[in-house]
C-alpha cells in the first residue's frame, strides 16, 4: 500500500498495482486530489515569494550596483565613515532621505526618487526616517556584520568626548 499511495501521489501512476474494488477507486480518486492539492501549495508559495523578488529587482539590482561602485573604487568601512559625516549635514549621526540622495551621484548611480526613497528604506531598518551608519554599513557590506562592533565602538568613543 506504501508502494501504491507513492506512485500515486507523483502521479506516476505505473499501474502495476491499482485498486479493484469501488471503495478502494473512491479512496485512490480522494487520494489523487488530495496530494494534487498537497503539491500545489509548495508551488504556489515559492512563486509568490519569485514574484515579489522580480517586482523589486530594480531596487535590489541599485543596491548592488551601490556596493559594487564602493568595492570597485577601494572604498573601506573606514572611509565610509567620512564619507558619512560629510554628508550628515545637520550632524546627527543619522542621514535623512535628503542627505542620503546625495552619495548617489558620488558614486555615479542614477535612480528615479522613488526608487532611491525603496534603497533608502532597504537601510533604514528601524523604519525611523533616518539611517545611522551601522544602518548603512550593514546595507553596503551586509556579509561584514563584525564591522559594525568596531566602528561602533569607535563612533562611541568619538560621541563621549
Amino acid at each position: 500500500s506504501v508502494w501504491f499511495t507513492m506512485v500515486t501521489m507523483s502521479t506516476v501512476g505505473y499501474g502495476d498495482i491499482s485498486p479493484v474494488t469501488g471503495p478502494g477507486r473512491a479512496m485512490t480518486v480522494q487520494l489523487i486530489v488530495i496530494s494534487s492539492l498537497y503539491t500545489a501549495i509548495p508551488i504556489g508559495i515559492v512563486g509568490n515569494a519569485f514574484s515579489n523578488v522580480w517586482e523589486d529587482r530594480e531596487r535590489l539590482l541599485l543596491v548592488q550596483q551601490m556596493r559594487r561602485r564602493i568595492a570597485r573604487s577601494g572604498y573601506t568601512p573606514r572611509d565610509l565613515v567620512g564619507m558619512f559625516e560629510a554628508l550628515d549635514e545637520d550632524g546627527n549621526g543619522q542621514l535623512s532621505f535628503e542627505e542620503f540622495k546625495q552619495i548617489l551621484p558620488m558614486m555615479e548611480i542614477t535612480m528615479n526618487e522613488e526608487t532611491a526613497l525603496r534603497v533608502f528604506e532597504t537601510f533604514d531598518e528601524d523604519g525611523e526616517g533616518a539611517i545611522d551608519f551601522s544602518e548603512f554599513l550593514f546595507g553596503v557590506f551586509p556579509a561584514h556584520g563584525y564591522y559594525l562592533s568596531a566602528i561602533g565602538k569607535s563612533s562611541q568613543k568619538s560621541m563621549d568626548v
